[in-house]
C-alpha cells in the first residue's frame, strides 16, 4: 500500500464522494501538513473521556489557578507533545514551545515543529505550526 497524506476519515470521506483512492491520488507536502493540521485542531480540542475507544484522546483542561504562569506553560507543552505523538501516526518527533502571548493575555501561544518521516512528501521532513490557545480554551492553527 502506498502511504498517503490523508488521515484515514479524510481518505474514507474521499472514497464515499467518488474520488480517487487514496493509493491513486497524488498528495505533496502541502496536502499532508494541511491534513496535520486539521487533524491537529480536532486531536487538541478533545478531552480525556471524550472516547470510548480511546479513553486518553486529548488535552486535559488546565484551568488550575494554582500554577504558575511559566509551570503552566510547560505542563500544556509537554501535553500537547504527548497528544501530538500518541496519536498522530504521521509525525515522528514534536517540539512545541511557547510564544509571547501578543495583545491579550487570555491567549496562549504555541509553536509546535512536527518532523515527519524523509519519505513523506517531496522531500521536507519539518513544518511549523503555530496554534492558539484563545480565551474559549479552543485551539486553533495560526495561518
Amino acid at each position: 500500500m502506498v502511504p498517503s497524506g490523508a488521515s484515514l476519515f479524510e481518505r474514507l470521506e474521499r472514497e464515499d464522494a467518488g474520488a480517487p483512492s487514496a493509493v491513486q491520488a497524488t498528495q505533496g507536502h502541502a496536502a499532508l501538513v494541511a491534513s496535520i493540521k486539521r487533524h491537529l485542531v480536532r486531536l487538541l480540542n478533545t478531552h480525556p473521556g471524550n472516547s470510548q475507544s480511546a479513553p486518553a484522546l486529548g488535552l486535559m483542561d488546565f484551568n488550575d489557578a494554582t500554577l504558575g504562569t511559566q509551570e503552566l506553560n510547560l505542563r500544556i507543552c509537554s501535553a500537547i507533545r504527548q497528544c501530538i505523538m500518541g496519536y498522530e501516526p504521521r509525525v515522528r518527533r514534536v517540539d512545541v514551545a511557547t510564544q509571547p502571548t501578543g495583545p491579550d493575555p487570555l491567549q496562549l501561544r504555541f509553536q509546535v515543529t512536527v518532523h515527519l518521516p524523509p519519505t513523506a512528501g517531496d522531500g521536507h521532513s519539518t513544518t511549523t505550526i503555530d496554534l492558539l490557545l484563545d480565551d474559549r480554551r479552543y485551539y486553533r492553527v495560526v495561518q
